[in-house]
This record gives structure tokens, sequence and C-alpha cells, in this order.
């Protein structure tokens, strides 16, 4: 997978880039009551990360207008899956080469050292060496993230959201707070038209 590595690896860039998909029931329109309540399988309630995971989620809810309320007054039950795997990204670099102690100069062509011993031209003449072109495979955490909103009294899925990314030595509890929130811009998203969410990184978070 051949991708530019300064925009998309996080682990290395003042942004997370989010890759976000949604799908909505046609006719589907946020309309008022905007209540909810999670949903989950049997023991997920009990895993601590879930529990952290469904709180940040309410918290992005809340600012795209939802109120968390006990089942039985919901209008939606909200559920979320996530997932993260290691995986390989083939990054592109451009290097240069070590001068020595005489240094380089930018010319025409490229970098040029005058009177470097390794030159071309033999030990008196001229060198040039130009820019390199490094290819190198980085290890990288993909990053998931998925949110179904199921209409209550018809048991029918109105709304989803998939939201993923990767980061260099990357976790997923680091990942999982730009998901979320990457997830619900511009709620509700037009259906099944992908979109690239970048977030400023958190610096408090490191």
């Amino acid at each position: 997978m051949a991708l530019l590595a300064a925009l998309l690896l996080s682990g290395c860039a003042s942004t997370v880039v989010t890759d976000v998909t949604a799908f909505r029931q046609p006719g589907w329109q946020n309309e008022a009551p905007r209540t909810y309540s999670f949903e989950h399988a049997p023991g997920q309630a009990a895993q601590l990360d879930r529990q952290t995971y469904e709180a940040w989620l309410a918290t992005v809810l809340f600012g795209v207008g939802f109120e968390q309320v006990p089942a039985k007054q919901a209008r939606y039950r909200v559920s979320m899956d996530y997932d993260a795997a290691p995986g390989l990204v083939r990054v592109t670099e451009t290097v240069y080469p070590d001068y020595g102690p005489w240094g380089p100069y930018w010319g025409p062509y490229g970098y040029y050292r005058p009177w470097g011993p390794w030159g071309p031209y033999g030990p008196w003449g001229p060198g040039y060496w130009p820019p390199q072109t490094v290819v190198r495979d980085v290890p990288v955490t993909f990053s998931s993230l998925r949110v179904y909103f199921i209409e209550a009294a018809t048991g029918k899925r109105v709304y989803q959201v998939t939201a993923q990314n990767q980061a260099e030595n990357g976790t997923l509890p680091a990942a999982m707070p730009y998901l979320i929130r990457s997830a619900f811009t511009d709620f509700p998203a037009e259906s099944g038209r992908p979109r690239r969410v970048k977030l400023e990184v958190d610096k408090n978070a490191k």
C-alpha cells in the first residue's frame, strides 16, 4: 500500500487524518426527539474500556443535539463496535547524502560540494550528490470505529457511520477520541459519500 507519509502517519504529524463514511435510511431527517440509550451485546456493559468510550461518545452526541435517557424512553438504541490491527504502510521519503565537514550548497541541479574528495571527477574535482528517494515499510496501527442508530419502535437501522485512521506507534485508546469526533463532524453526513476529516492533535494528550 503506497501512501503519502506526512498526511497519513498521525504519529508524526500535527493532525490526525480519519476516513469517514456514513449511510442513512432514505427519508431519515434526524428530527426531534433526539433521545437514545446505549445497546450492548451480552457481557459488553461490564467492559471498562467500552464504558470509557461510551462516555466519550455521549459527550460528542450531546454536542450534536442528542440526550441520553433510560432505554424505555429512548427513540434510538445506539451501539458501537471498534477494533485495531497492526499493519505496514509503504512510505516514500526524500533523503540527502552526508556531505562530511565541507558542507553542501544548493546549485542549479541539486546539492553540490565544491571540493569533495569522493566526487565523480576525481579526488580534487567537484562532487555532485542529488537527493535520493528511499522507500521503507513503517509499522502502523489501523483503528476503526462503527456507530449504529436503531429506531427503537421499529427495530430499523436508520444511521450508521464508520471512521478509520492509522498511526505510527498508535494504539486504539489513543485513536478513539479522534475517531469519535471525526465520525460526528458535519453530522448527519451525506449517505454513502466518503470524507476525510483532519483534526488537530491534542498536545495535552501526549
